[in-house]
């Protein structure tokens, strides 16, 4: 069932690249830098692309929450709880691998486009990061489940292909695919952490988390913090946080999310990881009458 709906969804999105008016080529376009983004506005996304994209990303979450519902420590083991997060953390994973594979390809190939391998290294370091998120919940049980394990490497599979083929056509909308997920990883994991903290602040601290957040060379952690913000910024990232308890481990795995979705954000609207700096808001869609009048015209200007 899976590997149908994974034939039809690419068919689907395809067809939508070539059939919905669109402000931007279909083709992919290589999101380097080309102006710098104070001089310009941010970029809207085609309407029908953004809601397919939606339905999409709501679709397989909306599939998993109904299957993983148990969010309460108080009723529910923390094998039971991260259930949820480690096929969460499976799949979220998955779409910066293809952006390499991707990118690579075209490398191979003689792509020479400037900013590509710094945004290549951003890509590995954040797959890095979503893979210690993905050994934390395996430390904590969350894959003690063959049938766990089962879903989430199958989903996983699938999803990888589906990216690839989509961010090979249009880097645009496959940004906009994870910012969406990452939106909903953010959301899941501080909804998880204000009804759990009391218990999250009573258990100890994995040592898979402790090695990497305190632990290791910080590099690869850093490279993905593309915009910085102020420090008194509740969700701020800390280079070197200090992990009291499994709560701590929680609090920085929710924000890890969200400043993978700034960058993903940023390159959305602005072709650029860096975008306007500490401001950052979610990808709109363009009105249809706009997205139209700029496609006949030629004008991008808007988009």
């Amino acid at each position: 069932m899976l590997r149908s709906f994974g034939v039809l969804a690419i068919l689907a999105h395809a067809s939508g690249f070539a059939l919905a008016p669109t402000a931007a080529p279909a083709v992919s376009r290589p999101l380097a830098p080309r102006m710098a983004p104070l001089m310009r506005a941010a970029n809207e996304m085609d309407e029908g692309i953004f809601s397919f994209n939606k339905a999409v990303i709501d679709t397989v979450y909306d599939f998993i929450c109904l299957i993983y519902n148990k969010n309460d420590l108080t009723k529910h083991s923390i094998e039971e709880c991260t259930s949820r997060f480690y096929v969460l953390e499976t799949v979220a994973r998955v779409p910066y691998f293809s952006y390499l594979s991707v990118m690579h390809l075209k490398e191979t190939f003689g792509s020479r486009v400037p900013g590509d391998k710094e945004r290549m290294r951003t890509h590995y370091a954040e797959a890095d990061n979503e893979l210690h998120h993905l050994l934390i919940m395996e430390a904590l049980g969350g894959n003690n489940s063959a049938v766990d394990r089962t879903l989430a490497q199958t989903m996983a599979f699938g999803y990888y292909w589906y990216v690839a083929v989509v961010y090979f056509f249009n880097e645009q909308a496959a940004y906009h695919l994870s910012e969406l997920i990452e939106d909903h990883a953010f959301n899941t994991y501080d909804k998880f952490l204000s009804v759990n903290e009391a218990k999250l602040k009573t258990m100890p601290v994995p040592a898979i988390a402790k090695k990497y957040y305190e632990q290791e060379n910080p590099f690869l952690f850093d490279l993905f913090c593309t915009v910085k913000e102020p420090e008194e910024n509740p969700f701020t990232l800390a280079s070197r946080p200090t992990l009291e308890s499994l709560y701590d481990v929680f609090v920085n795995v929710r924000n890890d999310e969200r400043e993978h979705w700034k960058t993903l954000c940023n390159l959305v609207q602005f072709e650029d990881m860096a975008g306007l700096g500490g401001k950052v808001i979610s990808t709109k869609a363009a009105p249809p009458q706009l997205a139209g009048a700029a496609a006949a015209t030629g004008d991008n200007s808007s988009y």
